[in-house]
């Protein structure tokens, strides 16, 4: 079971919310990610005139297929095929969101910076949007590498690749990369986009021509693929 889900039955649960028992489990931190893939679940569904599948399925033919969990692993065994053939390392992408401004007008707590909290929900400059032309999200390549712009501290950026790690100047100890060490490749809104991998299936099923299958992957934690006629 996932480290964020329990188990609790009708009572414990009441007692619970009244404050009489404490809990020991991890709270997750937010629940959009659900709430945003139920929505594009749906979606999917009716664009593409696909069914629904669940992880039960799908991971009893990922193991036939003795392929690890990973999300582009679920959408070849989505797929049902009878053997792989071979890969081509060119077509997965992924997508992130990420936030453009900090909306939360209530403060109990004073943030960092300020002497006091923000009870009134007075509209405060909370963020800086750009610096030198460079937007927060923009998609950037540095030190060899592409990444995200995160955050900015005077002039300088912070800047990470989608899995949230950093990028900085290996000859520093700092996170903090300057302007003029990195290149903008292009601006982004809301949406982080990464190329990746692209796997060649065959013999997927006899009503399917074996070629190329896109695959998609979502940040949000659920993958499906496009199968091609």
């Amino acid at each position: 079971m996932a480290d964020n889900l329990v188990t609790v039955h009708e009572e414990c649960h009441q007692k619970f919310h009244q404050g009489k028992i404490k809990h020991n489990f991890k709270k997750p931190k937010q629940y959009k990610e659900t709430t945003f893939m139920n929505i594009l679940r749906l979606q999917i569904v009716r664009r593409l005139d696909c069914e629904i599948t669940y992880g039960s399925c799908t991971a009893l033919r990922r193991k036939e297929l003795r392929l690890s969990k990973t999300h582009a692993h679920d959408v070849i065994a989505i797929t049902n095929p009878k053997r792989l053939q071979e890969y081509d390392q060119s077509g997965e992408f992924r997508i992130k969101q990420f936030r453009k401004k900090k909306r939360s007008l209530h403060e109990a707590t004073a943030r960092k910076g300020r002497k006091t909290k923000n009870t009134n929900a007075n509209r405060n400059k909370k963020n800086t949007s750009h610096v030198d032309g460079i937007y927060l999200g923009d998609k950037v390549k540095g030190f060899g590498q592409i990444g995200f712009v995160t955050g900015f501290t005077g002039k300088m950026v912070y800047v990470q690749d989608i899995d949230g790690h950093y990028i900085q100047n290996p000859s520093k100890s700092y996170k903090q990369v300057k302007i003029s060490d990195i290149e903008c490749i292009h601006h982004n809104n809301n949406w982080l986009f990464l190329q990746g991998v692209r796997l060649c299936l065959t013999e997927i099923h006899p009503h399917l021509t074996a070629r190329l299958l896109p695959v998609t992957r979502l940040k949000m934690g659920t993958s499906f693929g496009n199968m091609l006629n």
